[in-house]
């Protein structure tokens, strides 16, 4: 797949990757790849920027983002808080009635400290969730489909933005922009860039 990312996508997927490490998170999800094309994504990115979504509004959001998975599905918390939603009391409740775990929610938050004994160095940053690894191939779809050889930062964009319920379309929704209007400023944005430098 990632033979037709374009370096600047190649970066935007390095950068989401530094930044979930920078986060402690155990996972990239869809949030640190919106982070990354906003950083990396050049005239995509400062069209997300022009948007209100900046580097340091998005770092605020992903700043303690309490993430969870439960077969390959992320669920934010601060999305399910914003509508009225405890997912702590909740879980408390299910865990006193039925046991504890009987949700099957892991937290993938932070990476567990391990004591400095037992201290092994990651080969690799974190993961890509199921969530993040769907919008790459929604990606890949859309640059298909637009007839495009290259996958670049808007393709990204547009495979994250597919599904409305990731954590990326939450995180646009709290700062007070559309979907829509995402997709067509960003659209617009790469349309009208050099077509070398696309993206």
């Amino acid at each position: 797949m990632f033979e037709r990312f374009t370096p600047q996508s190649r970066a935007v997927v390095r950068a989401a990757t530094q930044v979930a490490a920078a986060f402690e998170h155990d996972r990239v999800h869809s949030g640190h790849l919106l982070f990354a094309i906003v950083t990396e994504g050049g005239a995509v990115g400062r069209a997300l920027a022009g948007l209100g979504l900046d580097e340091a509004s998005l770092r605020a959001e992903l700043h303690g983002a309490r993430v969870l998975s439960r077969g390959g599905r992320e669920v934010d918390t601060d999305a399910l808080a914003a509508i009225g939603v405890d997912y702590e009391a909740i879980r408390a409740a299910a865990d006193e009635r039925f046991g504890a775990g009987v949700l099957g929610l892991t937290m993938v938050r932070k990476v567990p400290r391990r004591s400095w004994w037992r201290r092994r160095p990651r080969a690799r940053g974190p993961r890509f969730s199921a969530e993040a690894v769907r919008a790459l191939e929604r990606a890949v779809r859309f640059a298909a489909a637009r007839g495009d050889g290259d996958l670049t930062p808007l393709h990204l964009l547009l495979g994250m933005l597919a599904d409305q319920f990731s954590l990326a379309a939450g995180i646009i929704v709290r700062r007070g922009r559309s979907l829509d209007q995402v997709r067509f400023a960003a659209t617009e944005a790469a349309d009208g860039a050099d077509p070398g430098a696309r993206g």
